[in-house]
């Protein structure tokens, strides 16, 4: 009976152990953390919800073409303590802010809020903390 324990009680800390590498991915693996681009264009798109806030906005490109881009952002959970609201952003705001960009080479990145993000030309609040999700 005490090696029917033992092992339950060992598979049990090894299931809570694994769980925790399963339950949340990592910026890095999406996007280049060596690698920032900063971007200027027109929000068409704020969306402050769990389990991250994504900004989407209009850029155009040095061929003059139009880009659409997403980016990647805290929980509203870390971006309220750093003063942010759900219309801190507003579809239509010139944004200018700098990412990490995918390493797929897509039109996404994590938004580093390390750097100014600018709206309409002024720094918004709460630009400093973690840039982790």
């Amino acid at each position: 009976m005490r090696g029917v324990i033992e092992r339950c009680l060992i598979a049990t800390v090894a299931l809570l152990a694994s769980t925790s590498v399963f339950a949340h991915h990592g910026t890095n693996a999406s996007y280049d953390p060596t690698k920032a681009v900063t971007l200027t264009g027109v929000v068409t798109r704020f969306t402050f919800r769990n389990p991250h806030s994504f900004v989407e906005f209009d850029v155009r490109n040095e061929q003059g073409e139009m880009v659409h881009w997403v980016g990647e952002m805290n929980s509203p959970t870390v971006l309220r303590e750093a003063g942010w609201t759900a219309t801190t952003i507003k579809a239509g705001d010139e944004l200018t802010m700098t990412l990490n960009p995918s390493r797929a080479g897509t039109p996404r990145g994590v938004v580093n809020r390390m750097r100014p993000i600018l709206v309409n030309g002024k720094q918004v609040l709460g630009t400093g903390g973690s840039n982790e999700n």
